[in-house]
């Protein structure tokens, strides 16, 4: 089992997978929350400070996501060290970005939320609170999402590192063994 795990994290198209699920939930997720915003500036005429936030960091997610995979196709020999730190601290922080997002957007409560009070007043029919709760949903998948791939940034890392030791380990017990005969 513990193979199938190191196979499983060190895989390449397993780290283009996680990054195309990553893009697709933020750019649905975007897509929602642009709709439901839509919405209520064509109702009440202004968003407030925490649906700008929201779309930002969502926006945000999108560009990084789609960056991250470019850099990623283009690179496929392996980035250098440094870009590959800067990809863990970029997944770390979108964590804490989707978690606020699913602070904001949290349904029942959030400034953001599907049922915000101090909209549903000013919207006929509670229209606001009708609205898909997706963006919430996806803020919690992808918070998952980029800590699991966060994680698997560092292993990959780190099992490219014992990887080359390794082999470095069996050349030179190899070239012992060939001055013993």
């Amino acid at each position: 089992m513990a193979s199938f795990y190191n196979k499983i994290r060190a895989s390449r198209p397993f780290q283009s997978l996680m990054r195309v699920i990553q893009f697709l939930s933020s750019i649905i997720s975007l897509g929602l929350f642009s709709a439901r915003l839509y919405k209520i500036m064509r109702t009440v005429q202004r968003a407030s400070a925490s649906n700008g936030a929201v779309e930002g960091i969502l926006a945000a997610a999108v560009a990084y996501t789609l960056i991250s995979m470019l850099m990623k196709f283009l690179l496929k020999g392996g980035a250098k060290n440094w870009l590959r730190w800067l990809w863990i601290v970029f997944d770390i922080l979108f964590v804490g970005g989707f978690i606020a997002v699913a602070v904001l957007t949290k349904p029942n409560g959030g400034t953001s939320g599907p049922c915000n009070k101090r909209i549903r007043n000013r919207l006929p029919n509670g229209t606001n609170c009708n609205l898909p709760w997706g963006t919430f949903i996806l803020a919690i998948v992808s918070t998952l999402l980029h800590a699991i791939t966060a994680i698997f940034n560092e292993a990959r890392d780190h099992h490219r590192k014992n990887k080359a030791e390794r082999a470095h380990h069996e050349k030179n017990v190899d070239n012992e063994r060939g001055h013993l005969f």
